[in-house]
């Protein structure tokens, strides 16, 4: 915890009130407090009496509160230490500290919320830009959700047709196979739609990581600091200045994207210069995209062209505002950068938007999905059950084996929305967020 003008101490369960009401000093007693309603309130010692802090509190009476439970909100001063001591006297009165997640696990157990908006909650606070806020903002509505849940009403109303057939096939009350496997299609149609969405907006949460690579001196630590709008990477004409990796952050189209410096490819000189380089092929592996970086006044280095063959790059001429080398004319659409005169680095950067947009539905946010990596495998899982599924329902295979198919596909809604999922599923989940949330 750090200082603060406020800290909100948040206390949840059937005894919260009463856990809470020793600690305060009001006209009127805790449990008589309106739900919903600031009072201002003084905060002492339950055996001294002595004030601690004057705050103000709110109760929340379930189930109108974000866990479905009795709710208490102290709004004290920001102080670290003060929180600290209230804290151990609302703990030695009977509660006991949260796990991290443990306010949404409760709010889905009870069920205020499906696992699905539990997700966008962990999701909004991991938000690091404008665009990866507003999909999970979506999401946190319902959106992605209220989709999952049309789905699996589609699958339980063809599911029943299909076994009312099965069981009376002379009344032709249930679903004929043709028909089933047209709207099961249409069903997968959609959740296709989702996965490629979905994936945009993994990019857009997680960003994409690029690595500025090329031979010693060709560049890479100037254009770094020139793209970062910081001195982030020391900078020297000496040849082989970077031995590691350097890293920093921009915001590209509404996307992070993480920005590699790395030591340049050459044949190393002593141990510490052949780690940096290693450590460079390593940046290489990871990241999505490269920026080539080549000195346009010596001749392109023909081993690292060879080396990052194949990988998606942007190559580009640095130095461009020294006389250029004959031979890299040959370099056919690379940007042109001079970091001392900025000459380029405006292009460059447009350059890598159109890269990020295409890689993220930039044009695409309307229909966008944010989804966590657990649901982003259910709904691949999902769309191969439901390609099954229309395949048995119109080949030749018994109709209780397309059904197997289509239960299957049932169940993995089911999982995206929490409505059948283990505890140690919610347990990984949930630990994985902050605490107080």
């Amino acid at each position: 915890m750090g200082e603060s003008a406020i800290g909100v101490i948040r206390v949840s369960g059937p005894d919260a009130i009463a856990v809470v009401a020793p600690l305060l000093r009001s006209p009127v007693p805790l449990p008589a407090f309106a739900s919903h309603a600031l009072r201002r309130v003084g905060i002492v010692d339950a055996k001294s009496g002595e004030l601690l802090d004057e705050a103000l509190c709110a109760v929340m009476h379930a189930p109108r509160s974000y866990t479905g439970e009795d709710v208490v909100e102290l709004s004290c001063h920001g102080s670290p230490a003060l929180l600290r001591m209230v804290t151990q006297r609302i703990v030695a009165g009977g509660a006991r500290l949260a796990a991290p997640g443990e306010f949404t696990r409760r709010a889905f157990v009870n069920g205020r919320i499906d696992l699905a908006r539990a997700e966008a909650v962990a999701l909004m606070i991991g938000a690091r830009t404008e665009r990866a806020v507003a999909l999970a903002a979506r999401a946190l509505a319902g959106g992605f959700a209220d989709r999952v849940r049309a789905v699996r009403d589609a699958l339980v109303d063809v599911i029943a047709g299909l076994e009312v057939e099965l069981d009376f096939p002379e009344e032709r009350i249930g679903h004929d196979r043709d028909g089933a496997a047209t709207a099961v299609a249409r069903l997968r149609a959609d959740v296709d739609r989702w996965a490629a969405a979905a994936r945009h907006g993994r990019v857009v949460h997680d960003g994409i990581t690029v690595a500025l690579v090329g031979p010693p001196n060709a560049g890479k630590s100037s254009l770094l600091n020139a793209l970062l709008g910081q001195d982030r990477a020391i900078v020297s004409p000496v040849p082989g200045t970077t031995r590691d990796v350097v890293e920093g952050t921009i915001a590209v189209a509404g996307v992070p994207v993480r920005l590699l410096d790395t030591a340049g490819l050459d044949a190393p000189r002593d141990a510490i210069e052949a780690e940096g380089i290693r450590r460079s092929r390593l940046a290489i592996e990871e990241s999505d995209l490269l920026l080539l970086v080549l000195d346009t006044s010596v001749a392109p280095d023909r081993r690292v062209l060879a080396e990052t063959a194949g990988r998606a790059l942007i190559l580009v001429r640095a130095k461009s505002d020294l006389p250029s080398h004959p031979d890299a004319a040959a370099l056919v659409d690379a940007v042109e950068v001079s970091t001392r005169s900025e000459r380029g680095v405006e292009l460059l950067l447009e350059r890598l938007a159109r890269d990020v947009e295409e890689r993220a539905a930039a044009a695409g946010d309307e229909g966008g999905i944010v989804a966590s990596l657990r649901q982003l495998e259910l709904i691949g899982a999902l769309a191969e059950a439901l390609a099954s599924s229309v395949e048995a329902l119109r080949g030749e295979v018994p109709l209780e084996a397309a059904l197997v198919d289509l239960r299957q596909s049932l169940q993995l809604t089911g999982e995206i929305l929490g409505v059948d999922v283990a505890d140690d599923v919610l347990g990984h989940i949930f630990a994985r967020f902050c605490l107080g949330k």
